[in-house]
């Protein structure tokens, strides 16, 4: 039997062997197919990387400015990526040679990666000699223009003509407005004596209007174009060769899947023939294993005399006794791990159980936090001893939200004036929330400073939550927007002004609505002027409606959009003849309704609230809603009512 079964195994070790050499082959060709298809993928990658940084160069962007200031460094590194794109690709060439695939190089040129060394060499001369604010030709003429208009103020406006048609041309990049701001300077100097600056400026402007039409003129005679139309070409060139790797190595695989099915196809055949010869030497011994193993069983796996005298004395036999062994070692090894089972499920019960303790401790954490937050803002008892109805929707999208309003009362000269706020800060939950504690601090701390009038106290909240929040290394976009007004008592007028919130005033069933600047409170990219403010003369049975961004941007309804302040202005003005607190009542119920099942998508506040102004104190007043630097809303109102506004 020993002969025999060494001697199946032999011709088996050889049938294996020669499989696993023809098996071989086949593997390693195709590794080097996916190594070379890996290596296509990552110059493709990083040539689709560079294309990126460069499409910064599309249009007039800061990034001009720190090309610029690292002129040189921004060449050099440009050559360097360069090169080791270059050698990369020639190190891909030289692998498909070695690997008999020098035919799917045909594509790459070496040539190309000159070409494009030396367009964007000259992409980025062009840039940092526009610049972009302070570097640059655009810098000299901003300096240039500044020097005027501080040496010849009464030039200022024709200045500021110029420098419009020099901020269209670099928006557009179009001609037509280097010839507008030359014909205005051939205008200008037939009238004017022109100051010697002022030359300067314009050969600055002639030079920037041609460096800048040669690098992004549309068409293909831009620079930019010319280098997107090459570096697209080498892209295609990299792609081309990619498919044909993959196509070469989806070949080898169909070769290799064809030649394993035939040799699987020997092994089945010669396995099936040594099945048979071993079946009929080992049937007997089976049938005697089988008997042994039932007994054995049956004793719940313990030996017997009359079960080791039953097993044969051959290898088989060995075979069977060294299982017995292993099964009873496997019982006991069981016996072991249901014993360290039971030991971590309990262990894993006590961790869950002081998991659940810790979650306790934080939401008990959180609903205190929530009593804190609660305990901060204006209660409706407080509003209603300075207000005839004051009515309040406060719903968080968590148990803390980044919503609040606040009040605050003024007494100087015998005269009175309430402040009162509504703010949406950046966020909400916990963040929020802290956000929130900061901007009623800061609200308290500037009205104790003495600041009082509203377009200065959202100017300096602006400057001070700016402070607190960024550093010079680190900038943040969190604020808050906000809607404040300011109440004068005896005169009955509010002065309003708003950071992206607006003041809505429900009068003799119209709806009037004062829009805030769209400027928020904190740190922000655009440029930021200061704030203005509005007073409005307030007429008997004046509403007045402050809301955050919650409300309108909920989505929901059938369409599942958000409700938006066109729908909420509508709404507004079908139900404003209706007393207050009907009003509040069907507005929190509209709300309900339109959110539905839906998640609440922010932290959600209004207020209604209504001064009670009595008729025998009402100044009237015509409507003056126009302001000397900005128009209140770009919005027809859809309310015709007469209001003392005037702008400050």
């Amino acid at each position: 039997m020993k002969r025999l079964f060494l001697g199946v195994f032999g011709g088996f070790c050889v049938v294996l062997v020669f499989i696993g050499v023809i098996n071989f082959y086949h593997i390693e060709t195709i590794y080097v197919m996916q190594q070379e298809v890996a290596k296509s993928d990552h110059l493709a990658q990083i040539l689709q990387q560079h294309k990126e940084q460069f499409r910064s160069f599309s249009q007039h962007h800061p990034h001009f400015d720190s090309v610029a200031i690292n002129l040189e460094q921004q060449l050099n590194l440009n050559k360097q990526f360069w090169t080791k794109t270059l050698n990369k690709s020639m190190s891909n060439n030289a692998s498909l040679r070695k690997h008999n695939l020098s035919a799917l190089n045909d594509g790459i040129e070496v040539s190309t990666f000159s070409k494009l060394l030396k367009l964007e060499q000259q992409l980025l001369q062009k840039v940092g000699r526009i610049g972009f604010k302070d570097q640059g030709l655009i810098g000299k003429m901003r300096n240039l223009a500044h020097q005027m208009e501080n040496d010849y103020p009464q030039h200022n406006e024709r200045l500021l003509s110029l420098r419009r048609h020099e901020k269209d041309f670099l928006m557009r990049v179009d001609p037509a407005y280097s010839e507008r701001f030359k014909e205005e300077m051939t205008l200008w100097k037939k009238h004017v004596h022109l100051p010697d600056a002022l030359d300067n400026y314009t050969v600055y402007f002639d030079s920037l209007s041609t460096d800048y039409l040669q690098l992004l003129y549309p068409g293909r005679t831009g620079f930019y174009k010319h280098w997107l139309d090459h570096f697209e070409a080498l892209q295609d060139s990299v792609r081309k060769q990619r498919s044909g790797l993959l196509k070469a190595s989806l070949d080898a695989s169909s070769t290799a899947e064809q030649t394993i099915l035939l040799l699987n196809g020997l092994m089945v055949f010669f396995a099936i023939g040594c099945t048979i010869l071993f079946t009929r030497k080992f049937s007997r011994q089976v049938k005697n294993l089988q008997q042994t193993m039932a007994g054995y069983i049956a004793t719940n796996y313990q030996f017997h005399q009359d079960t080791l005298l039953r097993i044969p004395r051959n290898d088989f036999g060995k075979i069977t006794l060294h299982f017995l062994k292993l099964t009873r070692k496997i019982r006991s090894d069981m016996q072991l791990l249901e014993d360290r089972v039971e030991r971590r499920t309990k262990s894993l019960q006590f961790k869950n159980h002081q998991l659940e303790l810790q979650h306790l401790e934080m939401m008990e954490s959180l609903r205190y936090a929530q009593d804190l937050q609660q305990s901060l803002l204006v209660s409706r008892a407080k509003l209603l001893r300075s207000f005839q109805e004051a009515w309040i929707y406060y719903q968080p999208k968590n148990m803390v939200g980044g919503d609040f309003y606040w009040m605050k009362e003024v007494q100087e000269h015998e005269q009175s004036t309430l402040y009162f706020a509504l703010a949406d800060c950046t966020g909400h939950g916990v963040p929020g929330a802290l956000l929130s504690v900061m901007g009623m601090n800061a609200l308290d701390e500037l009205i104790g400073s003495g600041i009082r009038q509203p377009a200065q106290l959202l100017n300096a909240l602006r400057s001070l939550v700016s402070r607190r929040l960024n550093t010079q290394e680190d900038k943040r976009y969190d604020g808050m927007d906000l809607a404040l007004f300011a109440w004068d008592r005896q005169q009955h007028t509010i002065t309003f002004a708003g950071a992206q919130l607006p003041l809505w005033i429900l009068r003799d069933g119209e709806l009037v609505e004062i829009v805030g600047q769209r400027m928020p409170i904190g740190y922000t990219y655009f440029e930021v002027n200061s704030f203005d403010e509005y007073e409005i003369q307030l007429q008997p049975k004046d509403r007045l409606f402050l809301f955050s961004d919650g409300m309108v941007d909920q989505f929901g309804g059938i369409k599942s959009k958000k409700m938006g302040r066109k729908f909420l202005r509508e709404w507004f003005i079908r139900h404003a003849n209706e007393p207050t607190a009907i009003i509040y009542s069907k507005l929190i119920q509209q709300f309900e309704n339109w959110k539905g099942n839906t998640e609440q998508t922010d932290d959600c506040t209004f207020i209604i609230l209504e001064p009670g102004v009595s008729a025998q104190s009402f100044l009237s007043a015509t409507v003056s809603i126009q302001s000397t630097s900005r128009v209140l809303s770009n919005r027809k109102e859809k309310a015709g009512v007469s209001i003392g506004v005037s702008n400050k």
